[in-house]
């Protein structure tokens, strides 16, 4: 059977959480603090923002460099932007 979906690039906390309740323009994570659920990225040798040499190699630094490969289209909803509430 064809692969009809992959999610990807989608960070959680170990208690299944994505962002903290109580999001605001100031707080887009809420009262969740989001440096725990994007730090294995930055630690990549392939992280985009990394301005110095090394970095750790493995599963995810692979995901890290693969992020945006194959991708035809972004399903994203409301909040990628920011934390707007209303029609």
């Amino acid at each position: 059977m064809p692969q009809l979906l992959r999610v990807q690039c989608f960070n959680v906390s170990r208690d299944g959480f994505g962002t903290g309740e109580g999001q605001s323009l100031e707080r887009p994570f809420g009262h969740a603090d989001p440096t725990p659920l994007f730090s294995w990225r930055a630690a990549t040798a392939s992280f985009v923002y990394r301005t110095e040499p090394g970095g750790t190699r493995g599963l995810d630094d692979y995901l890290t460099r693969d992020a945006e490969c194959n991708i035809g289209a972004e399903i994203m909803g409301r909040n990628k932007f920011g934390p707007q509430r209303g029609p």
